[in-house]
């Protein structure tokens, strides 16, 4: 009778272990479709890529290059996504399939590359060599005529995501004389490396040059929004400097013993070879949603010196993990930030974290590791409150177990000048006026 009671009380054990069960969620593949479960500006509802169904919870901001939507705006234009390439992350609790981050692309690898073969003025497109027609994704008119017809899927026009290797912004002249985009800020025909002219006034694109770009298809046309001139190295003298960001690579710690954690790493790259660089992750209040700079390292050129004015950070980063982290350029010591002609401020970066790299398990045959959200304060806090005067609080329900959701207690949230990626209106979590300084 005594092992009968012991072989029950294992039994019970068991069962109990399999019912708490904690696992986790990683699908990548094409949104088939998407649901939101009521009218509220925080909605949640639910996801299906590749054939899961996965709930997404209240708060959640859908990840695009340059921006993060709100869950109920993503679903109302869905239609424009179905076949995406979408990168679900989350738990399985209990068996309910819980989000903790969506991150939306055509082609989350879809680089293309060729020469430009013309430039067009009036039509503010580049017609690649035996390749596509591409189109800058600029509802702000910043790097050409503007295109609207994509506002969730956008060039970065606040840390330029049209440029030269070196990170020098650039455009598509709106025509021959453009005060914004001048002709004379590419002092020779071809590509090659040289100091601009106006060092506060984007380079045009012109043709022979050899681009790198992302973007998604509209018919016969790529609209981008990233573009990288790879044989144009335009550089800076002086106190002026432009950085570009290549990688934001985020390893996630994890508590458990059977987790490994990934190196994190930031890559880029600086226009003045005088510059070192901070780095800082932002931190957002989770009432007003300003963001709050926190220094995580300082880096010189890799090599002191190098031939594309190179910098690195690789290490572990354990906690306190933001969803955007900044960085400025320094010489001397002192930030060399400023407002060029065209409205975007030099010498700093905001780099959205492009690639999330969760805690994975080490020891095979054993009970699978679930992800760790617990030190992502976005996710269990918040990020605060939109142009709208809307509170964006904790995912609800969260998508672990274990860690101490409060809800922040906010007085109504003061008025904030958003600097807009897009369409007016648009939620935005980076880059407001207020955090520039």
């Amino acid at each position: 009778m005594h092992f009968l009671h012991v072989f029950i009380a294992i039994w019970f054990l068991l069962v109990a272990s399999v019912a708490s069960q904690e696992a986790p969620i990683w699908v990548q593949g094409a949104l088939e479709d998407a649901t939101a479960t009521d009218d509220a500006f925080n909605t949640g509802g639910t996801i299906v890529v590749n054939g899961f169904t996965v709930n997404v919870p209240k708060n959640l901001l859908v990840q695009f290059p340059a921006a993060w939507v709100p869950w109920k705006e993503f679903v109302a234009n869905k239609a424009d996504f179905t076949g995406y390439e979408t990168l679900v992350i989350g738990n399985s609790i209990n068996g309910e399939p819980r989000v903790a981050q969506v991150q939306l692309y055509e082609f989350f690898e879809g680089l293309s590359s060729g020469f430009v073969e013309s430039v067009d003025f009036a039509d503010g497109s580049l017609k690649i060599q035996n390749g596509p027609t591409v189109r800058i994704s600029d509802p702000n008119a910043v790097f050409s005529k503007g295109y609207t017809g994509a506002p969730l899927m956008t060039a970065d026009d606040q840390s330029p995501s049209i440029t030269s290797f070196s990170g020098f912004p650039m455009c598509i002249p709106r025509n021959g004389t453009d005060p914004l985009c001048p002709l004379s800020n590419r002092p020779f025909v071809g590509p090659g490396t040289f100091t601009a002219p106006d060092p506060v006034v984007m380079a045009p694109f012109q043709a022979g040059d050899f681009i790198t770009f992302s973007g998604f298809r509209r018919g016969a046309e790529v609209i981008a929004f990233s573009i990288v001139a790879q044989n144009v190295q335009i550089n800076t003298l002086g106190d002026v400097v432009y950085v570009r960001m290549e990688l934001g690579l985020l390893g996630i710690d994890n508590p458990n013993p059977n987790a490994e954690i990934a190196e994190s790493r930031f890559i880029g790259f600086v226009s003045n070879n005088r510059a070192t660089v901070s780095l800082y992750a932002m931190d957002v209040d989770p009432c007003t949603g300003a963001t709050t700079d926190r220094i995580i390292a300082c880096m010189g050129l890799r090599g002191g010196r190098n031939a594309q004015n190179k910098f690195e950070y690789r290490n572990n980063i354990l906690f306190r993990y933001t969803r955007e982290y900044r960085v400025t350029a320094e010489i001397d010591g002192v930030a060399k930030t400023r407002v060029i002609k065209n409205g975007i401020t030099a010498g700093t970066y905001v780099q959205p974290v492009n690639v999330w790299v969760p805690g994975e398990q080490d020891v095979p045959g054993v009970p699978p590791v679930s992800y760790d959200f617990s030190q992502m304060e976005f996710l269990t806090k918040g990020v605060g409150a939109d142009d709208d005067g809307n509170v964006w609080g904790p995912l609800e329900p969260f998508p672990q177990t274990g860690v101490l959701i409060e809800p922040p207690i906010c007085a109504a949230a003061r008025g904030l000048e958003f600097e807009k990626r897009g369409q007016i209106g648009r939620w935005y979590g980076r880059a407001r006026a207020d955090a520039i300084s």
